[in-house]
């Protein structure tokens, strides 16, 4: 891939020449899919992350308030992880108050 990256394209727009640059500059860890097959291709898990707090953004309108919203996100991102290591939702939620109480 790198070889890639180091052929000229000046022939080519200026735009793409620009998109060229930028790759190399992080031509370390931008391509790690290609080697690493633990590594999507793709972000689609992060979208699908985000998914579920957009469409209560939309039913509800917003969060009332920041704090509200705030325990929404560490909720959801503590059950949302739990869930993609293959772990209950529901036990984590209860280590975790057990842990408080």
């Amino acid at each position: 891939m790198l070889t890639l990256l180091e052929e000229s394209t000046n022939h080519l727009h200026k735009d793409f020449n620009a998109l060229k640059k930028g790759l190399y500059k992080c031509h370390d860890y931008i391509f790690t899919f290609l080697t690493d097959k633990r590594v999507p291709y793709d972000n689609n898990a992060s979208e699908r992350g985000v998914r579920n707090i957009k469409v209560k953004q939309k039913v509800s309108g917003c969060f009332r308030t920041d704090a509200g919203a705030d325990i929404y996100m560490k909720l959801h991102s503590v059950t949302d992880t739990a869930k993609k290591n293959g772990n209950s939702k529901f036990d984590v939620l209860l280590a975790l108050a057990n842990l408080q109480g």
